[in-house]
């Protein structure tokens, strides 16, 4: 199944970079690494070999100076999203990373899969960060990222039945630099029918994908109101959920314009140091083009502050339910 890898990953494994050196031999061997995997698998094939053109091009430069990982990592990625402003392409250092990525699984096996089954992982609670439920019996689900996996199931399945009783919910996405799911649209399978088309995932060889709304076995669908609270640092993973249901008519969103973070990636080793990630598809609502790429997700509401987006939610249901009981 295709993912997202959360925008955030560049930030996971920072304490192992400090101190550490590449050599101007290393640096040419990952730049040209990377140039091959950016024309074998980026999502559209003319702009990989413009990416890897691009890297080849500027070889020289990016292999003088300083010997600093992180500073060559940055340049690297800065190179590669000026040229084709993609949020989702980035070089890392990270060997720790790199090895899970190289050891040996069973086909299909996602267990070794290091975003949704490590220690960091669970130690944030697979991004549940808080449920709860607000004076006048309203749900809050604040999430920090999105780690959907038999791992975090029965997470989410507790949240859900925590606020499965309330008048109105409201999905704290703010802050969300995405992740993935690797069991499917279950999140959505809450809100919307399951089997109900959400994303259409375009391929560079041209199979799409459609995926759908998937129900957990002995769960019930949330029926009432629901709000998505979103600001500009809400990407990727986060972002494909305020789309659906915006789309869809089944959620009010509130806050500020999205990142504009929706292409697909994958993370290849570049050597046994270094990982590129690289978009590998785009996804849109089916039959449509419709995609939250660069242009970001536009609130229903639009705020100007995080302090304002609460009180205006909550502003918004009072006044649905005092007209409801009219």
């Amino acid at each position: 199944m295709k993912k997202w890898y959360s925008l955030m990953v560049t930030c996971l494994c920072l304490s192992t970079v400090y101190g550490q050196t590449v050599t101007s031999a290393e640096k040419q061997a990952v730049i040209r690494q990377s140039a091959q995997l950016l024309e074998q698998h980026y999502v559209y094939p003319d702009k990989g070999k413009l990416l890897a053109a691009a890297l080849l091009q500027k070889e020289r430069d990016l292999t003088k100076g300083t010997d600093s990982v992180k500073v060559f990592a940055k340049a690297v990625t800065k190179l590669l999203r000026q040229t084709v402003q993609d949020g989702h392409i980035f070089l890392k250092f990270d060997p720790e990373l790199v090895r899970e990525l190289n050891a040996p699984r069973a086909k299909g096996d996602s267990a070794k899969d290091p975003f949704h089954y490590s220690e960091r992982a669970a130690n944030i609670n697979y991004g549940f960060l808080e449920v709860k439920v607000l004076e006048g019996n309203i749900g809050y689900i604040r999430l920090a990222e999105i780690n959907l996996s038999p791992q975090s199931v029965d997470v989410l399945k507790a949240a859900m039945t925590m606020v499965q009783h309330t008048q109105a919910l409201i999905l704290d996405l703010r802050d969300n630099g995405g992740g993935g799911s690797a069991i499917g649209l279950v999140l959505e399978g809450y809100f919307v029918k399951a089997g109900t088309p959400l994303l259409e995932v375009k391929n560079r060889n041209g199979k799409n994908e459609v995926m759908k709304a998937e129900a957990l076995s002995g769960t019930r669908p949330y029926e009432r109101p629901l709000y998505i609270l979103v600001n500009d640092d809400t990407a990727s993973a986060a972002e494909a959920i305020a789309f659906e249901l915006q789309y869809m008519k089944r959620a009010t969103i509130v806050g500020q314009r999205t990142a504009g973070g929706a292409h697909m990636n994958e993370l290849y080793p570049a050597n046994n140091r270094f990982l590129l990630s690289v978009s590998i598809a785009a996804p849109v609502f089916p039959g449509t083009s419709q995609s939250w790429e660069l242009t970001g997700i536009q609130p229903d509401i639009v705020t100007t502050s995080r302090e304002e987006d609460l009180p205006v939610v909550l502003g918004l249901i009072k006044k649905d339910h005092d007209t409801a009981r009219k």
